[in-house]
């Protein structure tokens, strides 16, 4: 097996694009070793040590404050986050510092950790408790995006034996955390209580899961490969999935393009009970109905048998006036355009009042030849419900003149005029609907 500090040059030697690396330095034996090889065989000048402080524990702030020490000897830049976990669970801390380190990472930035093969195992048998599939079961990934930059795990295939060897050989100090011990996390039991049976049954258990996690990580690179496939035949824009051809696929191949999709789109990955609700609850519905699920922090709906993915609504902008002029107005919920694209349109200098539906409104769309409800000219442009109630409609002395991305209307058009456009956020197609 190679020495450690050969092992992190040849995994780190393609990543030549990275300007920093940076070190999440807890303190434990795992990143102090991981900080003494970057130190050995990186520029310090392109090291920044990050330490988080969840201050859970009586000591945090010495602890930092030793982590600070040990950077100071190795000339390593060093920086120290204070974060507020929730609960103390494993996964309010998980998440506390994942968006931590999200926070530091910029573009170029490389951020090491110190996980090793013992940390994979018992991500493995974890995640098989908890009922994973394939992807859960594949564990960490050595390398993967995250924020701006992207996270490394270049010990990922060494044991915590061999580590612990290294750091003791070289006389190395480090932060004996006693959150550790307690059995009450359930990764500290598998660690106490399970590995210990495995490993006396089959001592080449290191290596049995790093083969296991790499077959289930190559089937997962397949499984989005067809996914993409399927993907490319049948997608009309990046938040809109069609449910026709959806539904011509298998249901495997369907379930696998559900996860693949709303990971694409939201970098949410479904759980098996997100999944069915999906499928019962989206998919299922009458098709007189407009179901919609919150998945993380995005709705998926369905309409006109298609279903929508897309972030929260953001509040809408209040009613304004203004004065008619070439080019792009942003607002809250989406940018409202003017250009001169037809023959006629509304005039420049115009002095107009945007406001919102309040029901019951009719328009007079340009080259309809007669009236119309507002509600039934939406439906007929294909918006959908959920984004009506934001849609801008446009008022000249108190007579609706037109509705952005759908229609002008016959009362105050001139020859030469502008056009109003409207993009809402969260449809890449914009708000033109094939109207204007």
């Amino acid at each position: 097996m190679a020495e450690l500090p050969v092992l992190l040059v040849e995994r780190l030697k393609d990543l030549t694009h990275i300007r920093r690396w940076v070190i999440a330095f807890s303190g434990g034996v795992d990143s102090r070793v991981l900080l003494e090889l970057c130190a050995q065989q990186l520029p310090p000048e392109r090291l920044l040590a990050l330490h988080i402080d969840h201050q859970l524990q009586s000591g945090s702030k010495e602890w930092a404050k030793r982590c600070e020490a040990i950077c100071e000897h190795l000339n390593i830049a060093y920086r120290c986050i204070c974060v507020n976990p929730g609960t103390g669970s494993e996964s309010d801390l998980r998440d506390a510092r994942y968006q931590a380190f999200e926070e530091v990472l910029e573009p170029g930035d490389c951020l090491l950790l110190a996980q090793h093969a013992d940390d994979q195992a018992e991500t493995l048998f974890l995640r098989l408790m908890r009922g994973a599939g394939v992807r859960g079961l594949a564990s960490m990934p050595w390398m993967r995006p995250l924020g701006q930059g992207v996270l490394a795990r270049p010990l990922l295939d060494q044991s915590r034996a061999v580590i612990e060897r290294w750091a003791k050989e070289r006389g190395l100090e480090w932060i004996e955390d006693p959150s550790n011990a307690s059995e009450i996390y359930e990764r500290n039991w598998v660690r106490h209580n399970l590995m210990p049976l495995l490993r006396g049954r089959w001592p080449r258990l290191h290596q049995r899961v790093t083969a296991t996690t790499r077959q289930l990580s190559e089937a997962c690179e397949l499984l989005d490969e067809m996914a993409q496939g399927d993907l490319s035949q049948i997608r009309s824009s990046p938040e809109q999935l069609p449910l026709l051809p959806l539904t011509e696929l298998s249901r495997a191949r369907q379930r696998n393009l559900l996860r693949f999709w709303v990971h694409r789109v939201s970098g949410h990955w479904l759980s098996e009970d997100e999944l069915f609700r999906v499928e019962e609850q989206v998919i299922g519905a009458g098709c007189d109905r407009t179901p919609e699920l919150k998945l993380g922090g995005y709705w998926l709906r369905r309409y006109r048998e298609c279903l929508y993915l897309q972030p929260a609504l953001p509040e809408r902008e209040a009613p304004f006036l203004f004065t008619l002029e070439p080019g792009e107005r942003r607002l809250s919920q989406g940018v409202l355009g003017f250009e001169q694209r037809a023959s006629q349109g509304l005039p420049v200098g115009a002095r107009l009042r945007l406001g919102y539906r309040q029901g019951g409104e009719r328009v007079r769309p340009l080259g309809r030849g007669g009236s119309v409800s507002l509600k039934q000219l939406m439906q007929e442009a294909g918006v959908p419900p959920w984004l009506r109630a934001g849609w801008p409609l446009l008022w000249q002395n108190e007579v609706l003149v037109a509705v952005p991305g759908i229609c002008l209307c016959h009362e105050g058009v001139v020859e030469g005029g502008l056009t109003p456009l409207w993009r809402p956020f969260g449809l890449s197609d914009g708000g033109c609907f094939g109207r204007l």
